[in-house]
Order: C-alpha cells, then structure tokens, then sequence
C-alpha cells in the first residue's frame, strides 16, 4: 500500500538512531494503519458582526482562533493559491497528500547540516492546523499537534492520504486558505487580506499573494509591520518560484517587476469586541451580547448559547439607531464630562425605547468604555443582567404608578387634596401587598406604620390640589395623602406590570419595595426600565419587554430570529391616556418642573416627570413622545452618604443651590430627544375621555350615586359619581 509505504519511509528516515530501519518502520507501518480513515475537520471560527438597526457594523468580535471570514475558492484571487503552490508545495497536484521525493530531499539536506527545509505538503500542513484548531487554547494539546514526534509526524501522514480522497486539490486549498494563520490575529486570507492591504481576498495582486504566503512561513519572523525587509526578501522569493517554467504562474519578466514594488501596506486594524466600538455603542453591543447569553431562544443552556457566540460567524442585527445613540451622545457630552465620574463620583445615562416593541433604540452616558481614568465597563443605563448596576433612586419620576392607582380605582384626576408643605403623620397604616394578591405573590409584610415627615420642594402648602397642578408641580405631600388611599399595593402592581422591579424583569424580577416613600421614588431602578415603563403610557398602555436583539444569523444562513417583546396590554388605554395628558402638563405649564428645560424643536408633543431624589442623590426626566420614551439620569454613581448634588460643578456648569430633574437631566432629555426626532412627521397624544373636572370648583359629593351628569361611558359615570370628599356634585364630561 501506498499509505504504508510512505509510513515506513518516514519512520525510517527521521528515526535512524531507533535501531534497524525494519524495526522502525514496522512501528510506524502498525501505528499507522491503526489510525482511523476518515478525516473530518471542524467548522472554522469566524468574527461576528453586532449590526445596528440600519445594517451598519457597530462592532466586530472574534474568539483566539476567530478573526476570520470564510471565502469560497472563487472569491479569491488566483494569484493566491498560485503563490502559495509555488513557495510551499510546488509538486501539490502531482502527489497524493505525502510528496515522497520532497520529503527525502528534505530530509537528507537536513540531515547533512544545512538550512533546514520543509518536506510537508500543503495537504500536511493543512491537517496540521486542522488539530491545532481543534486543540483550542489546551496548551498541551497545542504542542502535541506541532510536536517533533514520530506519533504526530505518522498520523499526520495518514490523514493527509485520507484528505486527499475525501476532497480535491482545489477544495484542499480553499480550507487550507481559509484556516492558515497570517499573523497579527488574521486567520484565514479574506482577513489577512483586510488587514495588510485593507482590500477583499478577490482583489488580491500577485505581489500581495507572494506577501501573504510568505508570511505563511513564519509569521512571526515575516511580519510585515515589525520587519518590512525580511519580508520583501521573502516576498521576492515566493515571486520567483511563481515565474517557475514548471508552474509558468508568471512570467520572469513579471516576477522581476513585482520584485521591484515596494510593500505597499495599507492596513485595516480591525479590533475585537464590544470596546471597539464608537461611542456609547460599545454599551450598545455589549447589552446585545449579554442579551444573547440570557435568551434560550439561542441555545437551551448558558453554556451552548457562550459556545455558539465563541464558534461566531453570526450577523447579529440590534435595535439601536445610529442617530439616536449619536444624539443621545452629544446631549450628554454637553452637559456631563467623563471626568466628572472621577472628581465627583457623578456620571448620566440615558436609554430611549420604542413605544409598542420594546425595541432599545439608543443606550448612552457620559463614560466611555475602558479601563482608564473617567472610563467604566458597567452600564449604567442597563440592570446587573446586561453588566449594569442595581439601578438608582428614581425620585419623583415614580409619582406616576401612585396617580395610576388612583385612576383605576376610580378617583378622579380633579379630585382635590389639601397637601400641606410637611406631613408630620403620613402612613400611619398604609396596605401593602399580601400573599393572597392575585396579581403576584409579595412578601407578607406588615401594613407600613411609623413616623415619617415628608415635605414639599418648595416648602410650601397646596391646597385644593388635583392630581393636573400636583404633577405639574411635583407635590410631594399630594402624591403621599394619595398614596394613603391607594394603598401601596396597586402601585407596586402597576409599576410591576410596567416591567418595573428590582431588577428590572417584570416575571421574575425581584419586588419592589412597599414603603411610605415609594410614590418619591427611593427604589432602585434603571434607566432601560424606566425608559420602558414611559413606553407603555407612549404606546396607551401596552408594555413590550425591552429588547435589543431583532435577529441572529449564523454562517449558512439560519435565522434563529430576535428576542420577543411579549407586548401586552396592562392598562385600560384611556387611564394611560389621561397619565399622558397630565404629564403634558409638567412640559408645557408656566411654572410647572419642566417647563422651558423641554423643548421639542418641531412641535412635537412631549410628556414627562421630573425626579429628584429627596436627599440629592440622584436627578431624572423621563418622557415621551408618541413614537420614542426616553429616560435620563443624572447623578452619583456610588453615593457616599454624605454627598448632595448642590453647589458644585457638573461638566462645564457650575450649579449654586440644590440640582433638580429640570436643571440637567430634563435638558439632556430635550436635546437628546431633537436630535433622534429631527426630520421626523409630527404625532399627537391620543385625547382621554369621559374623566369629570367638578373638583376644580369644590369636588363632588362623597356619596355621590355614580350618575355623573355628562360622563359618557362607564368611565365617565363612575369618575362622576365618586367626585370628591368637599361637597359638591360630580360634573362629568371630557377633558
């Protein structure tokens, strides 16, 4: 047999100090016929690309064996394979995988101490780096497969013989050239392409091919950006092998020519990874990947979905917008300095959501990816599952699920309380949450109780406040009287049903906590799941799950789809309509929280909370229009105790006096907000119905029978009927 004389040949050529040659080569002919037939190799490794919504690349990434687009043999040039024939197997299309003849010359010029020469074949070195590949970052198993052994040298031998029945010339060399390594972390001649000449392996020259597959080689000693001169040389000779008269792959006049042409590097340095990335992109990418790994959709267990992102060469498609993450950008940068996070602890963030799909259109803030000084690789905007934080203290932009309660029990918007500047007796027994709720099973804690004083910014009394002017005005004491009788229950319902919770996942999240300072905001939440939860008043009440991902495509075409938003209703459209119409308010009322820090340049209608936290630990604005919610935090990233956002400097401002929501976060939101929005058709609110306006002139009877004159519907009857607590009959009608 051809395969077991070629075992003895070698065995007893490389092995003469062994002995006999017989006894050698009957070592060699028995180990290798116990080697198997077939020969499979494994699919190569290749770089993903993490796409924004408009097919745009945001970021490559690749593994230790990765950085690698597979090409078929006809989009490469021939010049290619032709250089690579010419200096490493000149007798490729002659031999069967063992070129016996040039292994014996090798091996006797070896042997009498001159250069070394190589004798493997192409076919040889192919399976070479076939078990190199499959050793993986092993380090034993790395050096057996280039290990100077009789073992490794026999089975190498019989699978090139098994190769070169399996494929033929042609296809052997377009796996040899998709999985050879070409130095500086190109594997495979479509990237090494890239790299050096910043061109596609289609368009390969013959003097690049002959500089490639010198390369080949020695990568480490021919690197051409480390030594330019070794590499020409090497270059040169690969070209004269090419002008060949038994090859005639070019002509001697050709070969003298190309010689003469100077390197010609115009390199493509291409990095791996989500930090690679432009901007506040490289949040984006790395929320996309972290969303990967958490969804099934990819792989039934953690451990196939990080080895089917590790294999690569998947076009992964986000939701984020180029423009939104630019304009979320530049907002921030205006106000908000990277530094900041070094001299004061304080950073911004924002996310912007899609109102009913959940997609994520723009992740932002003002530290950039890295390590050094003002850099961070946490997300603030994302929650500890996407390798955010535990969130931040949402202030007043929480007043929201208080006001939501209160309409689905039927009180009305223009229902008035008197709300003192303090309350010395709040929550003296507010309901929580128990077992038996048939929402969602919540600790079983005691009704809340004890002393707590909350007071008003403005240290001021309102009374005959309804819910329009306490919005607007950010009343704290109104929104902890109506706390009183909503009770802490629906709200954390609500706020649940919002995608809202501890950690931010409304099935299985973690709840929230039910305490007398809940309507303030002192729960700990992100910027995505407030982002979401405004979504869900933009989109009349339905929330979407927030997602990032719209599809995933692997190397042969297969579309394992995107994340599902799972968009559903969770409340009545016309209560999230009457919330958005209030929140319009709080933009567009002379002396209200926002008014003139909000402005949207093309008249688009815009609704909104400020928030800030009552020891000054944090600032929000979240809020939207009907085709984007977008919430904004401003703050400290880890606070001290002790520090307050007060009379100090925060990017190029110096702010004297406490910082609000509308003294930064609401200006980073407007102008953030104009940037996406900009050459955008205007949209309107959709108008709520049927909520009675009878309290603004002394509420209605307590014991009002339900009939509210004018009320259409059954919301307008029952809001009409149930009035106020001052006397006076329920008026129904629109607002």
């Amino acid at each position: 047999m051809v395969s077991s004389l070629a075992g003895v040949l070698i065995a007893g050529l490389t092995l003469p100090f062994m002995g006999t040659v017989g006894l050698t080569a009957k070592a060699a002919s028995d180990h290798f016929e116990d080697l198997p037939v077939d020969f499979a190799a494994p699919a190569l490794p290749q770089r993903t690309k993490v796409l924004a919504d408009d097919g745009s690349v945001i970021a490559y990434t690749w593994g230790d064996f990765g950085n690698r687009v597979v090409v078929p043999m006809s989009s490469i040039n021939p010049s290619m394979p032709h250089a690579l024939v010419a200096v490493e197997d000149q007798r490729f299309y002659q031999h069967g995988g063992i070129d016996i003849k040039g292994t014996v010359r090798a091996l006797f010029h070896n042997s009498q101490g001159g250069a070394t020469q190589g004798g493997s074949s192409i076919t040889q070195q192919y399976v070479k780096n076939v078990l190199l590949l499959e050793a993986g970052t092993d380090k034993t198993k790395q050096q057996a497969a280039i290990a100077d052994t009789f073992s490794r040298k026999v089975t190498e031998l019989k699978y090139a013989i098994a190769v070169e029945k399996q494929l033929s010339k042609d296809q052997i060399l377009e796996r040899y050239l998709n999985l050879v390594y070409f130095g500086n972390g190109a594997y495979g001649v479509e990237a090494a392409a890239e790299l050096y000449f910043s061109t596609t392996a289609d368009k390969l020259t013959p003097p690049q091919s002959a500089m490639l597959a010198a390369i080949v080689n020695s990568p480490t000693q021919f690197d051409p950006f480390q030594h330019p001169t070794d590499t020409i040389a090497r270059r040169n000779v690969v070209l004269q092998d090419m002008a060949n008269p038994a090859l005639n792959y070019i002509t001697p006049a050709q070969a003298e020519q190309f010689e003469k042409a100077p390197i010609g590097l115009n390199p493509t340095n291409l990095k791996s990874g989500c930090v690679s990335a432009s901007g506040s992109a490289a949040f984006e990418c790395n929320y996309a990947y972290e969303s990967f790994l958490n969804d099934p959709a990819y792989g039934k267990t953690l451990a196939d979905r990080q080895a089917m992102w590790n294999q690569g060469g998947l076009t992964i498609q986000t939701t984020f917008d180029p423009k939104d993450e630019h304009a979320a950008d530049a907002a921030i940068s205006k106000r908000v300095y990277a530094s900041d996070k070094v001299k004061s602890d304080v950073s911004t963030a924002l996310a912007m959501v899609e109102p009913g799909t959940g997609k994520i259109k723009a992740i932002a803030q003002a530290n950039p990816m890295g390590s050094g000084p003002g850099q961070t690789y946490i997300d603030f905007a994302g929650d500890s599952q996407h390798n955010g934080t535990n969130g931040f203290q949402a202030g007043s932009s929480f007043k929201i699920f208080v006001g939501l309660a209160a309409l689905e029990q039927g009180i009305s918007p223009y229902q008035t309380i008197d709300a003192p500047a303090t309350l010395d007796d709040a929550g003296t027994e507010v309901p929580v949450c128990q077992n038996n709720s048939t929402h969602i099973t919540w600790p079983p804690d005691a009704p809340a109780s004890g002393k707590y004083a909350p007071s008003n910014d403005d240290v001021t009394d309102h009374p005959n406040t309804n819910m329009y002017t306490a919005y607007a005005d950010s009343i704290n004491t109104f929104f902890i009287k109506m706390e009183e009788t909503t009770g802490l229950c629906k709200p954390a319902q609500i706020a649940q049903s919002m995608g809202v919770t501890q950690d931010n996942d409304n099935d299985t999240g973690k709840p929230l906590q039910q305490i007398l300072s809940f309507t303030l905001g002192t729960n700990p939440i992100t910027p995505v799941a407030m982002a979401s939860a405004y979504a869900t008043l933009a989109a009349q009440g339905t929330y979407c799950t927030p997602i990032a991902i719209m599809s995933v495509v692997d190397v042969s075409g297969k579309n394992y789809g995107g994340q599902t938003a799972n968009c559903h209703q969770v409340l009545d459209p016309n209560i999230a309509n009457e919330m958005t119409d209030m929140l319009t308010h709080v933009v567009t009322d002379p002396g209200a929280t926002a008014y003139g820090a909000v402005n949207i340049d093309n008249g688009q209608p815009v609704a909104g909370k400020t928030g800030t936290t009552d020891k000054g630990i944090a600032t929000w604005f979240d809020g939207y229009t009907p085709s984007l919610a977008t919430a904004v935090w401003t703050g400290f990233i880890d606070w001290n105790g002790k520090s307050r956002l007060s009379d100090m400097k925060i990017g190029p401002t110096y702010y004297s006096g406490q910082i609000f929501g509308a003294s930064i976060s609401a200006p980073i939101f407007s102008d953030a907000m104009n940037g996406a929005l900009a050459g955008t058709s205007v949209q309107g609110f959709t108008a709520p119905t049927g909520f009675s306006n009878s309290n603004n002139n002394g509420g209605g009877n307590g014991g009002g029978n339900g009939n509210g004159p004018g009320g259409p519907g059954l919301i307008g009857n029952l809001f009409g009927g149930l009035g106020g607590n001052n006397g006076g009959n329920g008026n129904g009608g629109n607002h």
